[in-house]
Parts: structure tokens; sequence; C-alpha cells
């Protein structure tokens, strides 16, 4: 019998992430999260499949990330052994033969970017003591989103054996951001961040392992991964020259080792690197794979609301491998041309796949519970922007529509700004629709998914992108009889949320709004946000260089909270004590000043959370964080 979801569905959620293979062997190896039964984590065990059949081969219920080691086994991270409040992470082994897993090592530092070559693991992780009462800070950054306090802390690359020996790697006053070794196990490529108010401004070294001998190939690029061709002569980055700052699109750059020439395999391409579509049903954030096959280099790329597996070739030009109405999160490419991945589309959570002589199989069922219940599928629309560029968006229908009913609508805007929307899962969308409400949400100015100058909105916000919202909602409300315009809502996060109050201080055409993890001020968010200072000076001041105290006017005149009498819309307030992204006084400073102004609004707080509490947040806040936005748009929105 079909039902609509429900808020416990999350419960049944299964998200299959962590793809890795031996692509000489015919084994992969993922990991799939659940939420845990007590609501309080999610539970994490490896899975392998061998071309035939599926197995799950740890029930540690907190093991994730395994890294097959050829034909002998598989290392995978856990914390089975570790107590709640313990740092840190462990590094098991687990062999084919039906051998019992061993622990080689334990990582107080944690582990990031786990690699295997040559049998020998490498990772990064940070070193550091570590304060855990009294803070003694003398370096900035002070904080990070998700990992707490760092201000003592510096990334650094390691090597790790099965016997458990670890070697440091790299040592110095600068940060490992990312890292390959070549296939010889002979040298290092390391992208460094030696500038700490501008991490994002790296440097390209080449490490001789053996004698420690480095040199520089690439400087002043923004560098987010990097891999070796399977030769050693060549080598693939992801990165860009910062020309449009943050809204600069990442490209694969070829450089050769030797003498550090770069060359664009994306020239022609005007589009970003990696998935920035949003989701709240993936168990890790995707990373930015690059996966060599002999003169091709692979790799995920942004196309409109579409992340697609493409190819680019060393002599120039870019195919398409992979599309389609859906998200490519992950992908592995084996030695007899088989293409393993990872996909989600919008009523369909993550699941494996398998690409063969241009036929596709879904190798796995994990959500096939989602088959039971009446989903909406959303509807793709395009409109002109007063400008005279065109917006693309999506409506969702509520589910159970009838005709001839008048529906109220709530607005989503997503985050970033240079994020994007698009055919992905997005639970809160789904409840919204299965709760009778019309989900509207688009890709306005500012998003990921189109060229740069589409990305571009760097001291404008609040205008190119707030007029692109407000038209195309306009335009929804024309075209689709079933809309009623007098029940509007509006939700958002991040810079949503920015948007959210930038819209409430503006405009009284909504009759409820929702704002989370928010910004509110911008003066206060360059000293109080991890990353305030360069974020603020090139998002608001309009590039990197502006002086914050100079453009002061600027930080002002884009705060809502400068606008905060005009708001008429009541709010609710959602945000995380722990959100070192926008911290907590965004929001505090925000319902005071509507509440010693006597306008509507309630906040609801959530200890012990981040930035990332609708994503990956303990499972019973995230129901709870749903539960109360439900229930304040039909409060708001049903008489």
């Amino acid at each position: 019998m079909v039902r609509r979801l429900m808020i416990e569905d999350l419960k049944l959620v299964r998200m299959v992430h962590d793809l890795n293979a031996d692509v000489n062997g015919n084994v992969l190896a993922f990991t799939v999260s659940k939420v845990a039964d007590s609501l309080e984590d999610y539970e994490r065990n490896v899975w392998i499949y061998d071309g035939k059949s599926l197995r799950q081969v740890t029930r540690g219920n907190n093991d994730f990330s395994p890294r097959i080691l050829g034909s002998r086994g598989l290392v995978f991270l856990s914390r089975r052994g570790l107590g709640k409040d313990k740092p840190g992470v462990e590094v098991w082994y687990l062999p084919f033969d039906g051998g019992e897993p061993m622990r080689v090592a334990y990582i107080s530092g944690g582990i990031n970017d786990l690699r295997i070559v040559n049998n020998t693991m490498y990772f990064m992780s940070n070193v550091g003591p570590v304060q855990e009462d009294v803070k003694f800070v003398s370096e900035w950054p002070l904080w990070f989103n998700g990992r707490g306090f760092i201000h003592t802390f510096k990334s650094h690359l390691f090597s790790l054996d099965l016997n458990g020996v670890t070697r440091q790697v790299t040592n110095g006053d600068f940060n490992v951001v990312a890292y390959d070794v070549e296939p010889s196990g002979k040298r290092a490529a390391i992208a460094v961040s030696t500038n700490r108010f501008k991490p994002y401004r790296n440097e390209v070294w080449i490490l001789n392992l053996e004698s420690n001998e480095k040199y520089t190939i690439l400087s002043n690029y923004s560098v987010s991964a990097i891999k070796w061709s399977l030769d050693g002569r060549r080598l693939a980055l992801v990165g860009n020259d910062l020309h449009r700052g943050f809204a600069t699109h990442d490209h694969v750059l070829l450089v050769k080792p030797e003498d550090g020439e770069v060359i664009d395999l994306m020239r022609n391409v005007d589009r970003n690197v990696g998935n920035n579509l949003n989701s709240d049903v993936r168990g890790s954030t995707p990373s930015i794979r690059l996966q060599w096959v002999n003169d091709w280099v692979y790799f995920i790329m942004m196309d409109g609301g579409v992340a697609k597996l493409v190819k680019a070739n060393v002599n120039g030009g870019i195919e398409t491998v992979i599309d389609g109405e859906r998200s490519i999160e992950d992908f592995v490419i084996m030695i007899d041309g088989v293409v393993y991945f990872i996909s989600m589309d919008p009523t369909r959570p993550t699941e494996i796949y398998r690409l063969l002589n241009g036929n596709e199989e879904r190798v796995t069922n994990f959500n096939d519970w989602t088959n039971s219940l009446e989903l909406s599928k959303p509807e793709p629309f395009k409109f002109r922007a007063s400008d005279g560029r065109e917006i693309e968006g999506w409506l969702m229908k509520p589910t159970g529509f009838r005709h001839g009913v008048k529906y109220p609508v709530i607005l989503e805007i997503h985050g970033g700004p240079k994020t994007t929307y698009g055919y992905s899962f997005m639970f809160e969308f789904q409840l919204l629709a299965s709760e009778g409400f019309v989900v509207v949400f688009m890709n306005p100015r500012g998003s990921d998914g189109y060229d740069e100058e589409f990305a571009d909105i760097r001291g404008h916000y609040g205008e190119r992108d707030y007029e692109d919202l407000m038209e195309g909602l306009d335009y929804v409300i024309k075209g689709y009889n079933f809309i009623d315009p007098s029940r509007l809502g509006v939700i958002g996060g991040s810079y949503g949320g920015f948007m959210t109050n930038w819209i409430i201080t503006h405009i009284d055409r909504f009759r409820a709004a929702v704002t989370d993890r928010s910004i509110s001020n911008w003066v206060s968010f360059f000293g109080a946000s991890d990353i305030g200072p360069y974020f603020a000076n090139d998002q608001i001041g309009g590039g990197e260089d502006r002086d914050f105290w100079s453009y002061m006017e600027n930080y002002m005149a884009k705060s809502p909270i400068m606008y905060v009498k005009n708001v008429k819309t009541p709010l609710l307030i959602i945000h995380s004590l722990e959100d070192y992204r926008c911290w907590f006084e965004q929001a505090i400073q925000f319902y005071t000043a509507l509440k010693y102004l006597g306008k509507e609004t309630r906040m609801v707080i959530f200890p012990g959370e981040n930035h990332d509490l609708s994503r990956f947040g303990k499972p019973n806040h995230r129901m709870t964080r749903l539960r109360v936005i439900v229930d304040w748009f039909n409060e708001k929105l049903r008489t």
C-alpha cells in the first residue's frame, strides 16, 4: 500500500558512500550508513561487491572509509574501540581469507584522505597539542566548523604500514590541503597553505619521499585535489587562479612535474568541477575524485541541476560519460572498462550502479523502501529574468495532489551561495510535499552549475540574486493555477538564511519564514566566523584585498539587522550552538532585535550541533528540526 513520507522515515534511509576499488581486481568496497536505533548517532559499516554478490564485512557500527589492499584484504577506519569523547580514529585491517579484523594503529589527530600506494597507507592528520580545558590562543583561525578549536594544529602528511609504523612525512609551519603519491611511491605532490588569512591560495610542491628534497611547481592557485598519472610523468590538479575570487570555477589542470607548466583541460568549458548539489541524505560530503585512464582524466562536473561524470583528454576535449537527471556522487573505472558509480535522484537516495558498453544496471537496492511511498517528482521550469538571463527552477506538487485545490507554497533557498539545487534527493522537500505544501526551489544568480559570470555576485548580495528569486516566485504563481499566493512561506539556510532575513526585512509578501544557520550581521561575521575575514572580504567587500574598515558601509548595508524594523513576517529562527561558520551570535542578535521591537519570532537552539545540523547532525536533532519547521508552516499557512 502506497503511503506518504513521514519524519520517522529518516530512519529508513541508507546512505551509500566512500566508494573504493582495486581497479585491477574485481572488488568494490564502500560504506553504508543509517540512523542508529538510539537516534543519537549513525551506524556505519563496510560492504564489498565482487561483481556477483554483495556482502557486509564489518559489524562494528562505526566502520567507514574502506581502502582495498590488492588481493590481500582491505583497511578501514573505525571508532569502534574509542570512547565517545576520545579524539581521533583507528585503522583496521581485514584480510579477504576470512580472518578477523585487526587493529593496526590509533591516530589521535584523525585521518583525512586515506590512500594506498604500493601497500603503504598515506593520509593527512592534525599535528599539535590538544588544549582540553583553558585555551591559550595566539594563532588564527581559532576554530573551524565541525572540527572545533584548531589554533594549535597543523595538517601534515603521514605514512603508515600494516605493522602500525607511522611516519610524519611533512613538517613545518604550513598546512597540507591536498596530496597524491606517485604510483612508484618515490615522490609526492602536495598542495600547501602558508598564509593563515588566505588559506585558499596554495603552493604545490614535489617532494622526494626518500631524500625529503622538494621544489615548487605552482604558486598562488587554489588547489583541492591532485592525481598522478599512472606513469608518473603528469599531474592532474583540480584548482583555479581565483580571478573571480570564490566565484571562480575549479577546472582540471594538467601540470608537468618538471617545470610546472599548466594546461587547462577545461579551457572551453565554463563549468565547475565537483558535486555542489544540495542533499540531506548523504553519508559524507562528496569528495573531489580524479582518475586517470590512459590519456583521459575522469571527474564529476556540475551542469545546471545535474552532477555528471565526464572525462577530459590531455590533448584537449571533454566528453560526457554519465549524465541524466540525477546526482553522480562518486565513481571508479575498472581496468576492463566497467564504470561503477554512486548516484541519487529526487525520488531515490544513493545506490551503486554499473555501466558497461553503454548498458547501465543498478547493483544495490538499499533504498527499495521508497517504492512504497508516494513521492513528489520535481517539475523543472525556466524563466527569463528581467535582465534577460534564463533562470532554472523546479516545483514539487503536494503528494495526493488534487485539481481544483489551492495549495500553500514554500520557497526554499540554498546556501553557499555557490551551491546548487537540482536532481538530488532532498528529504526535507519531500516531507514538506507530503504535508501538503507546494515546494519551489531555483538557482538564482550566485549559484553553481552555470558560467562564472552567473556565479559572481561578490559585493552585490541581496541584489540580482534577490530579484531572481522574487521574479521566479512571480513566474510560478502566474503559471500554476493551484498555488495560493496569499499563503507563501520562505525558508533558507546559511546564505539561504541570509537571503531569508534579507527578504523579510525588505518585503512582507510572505506569511511565514524560517531562517536556519543564518547571517544577520556581516560586521560581526567578519570577526566571529571561522572563515570570516577572507570570505566576507571577497563576498561582501567585493574582493579578497578589500580593507574591512574602509568598506564598513558595504558590510552594514548588506546586513539584514540594519532593516529589522521593517519586519512584518513571523519568523522561526533555527541555529546550532557549535556553528562556527555562522556563529550563534548571528541568530541571537536578530532574535533580540525582533523581540525588542515587538515582532513575532521564536527560536530553536540545538546544543552540540554545528553548521551541518540538517545534513549530518544527530538524527534525533534532525528530526526535531524537521518537526518544528513543519509545525511552524502548518500553523502559519493553513488558515
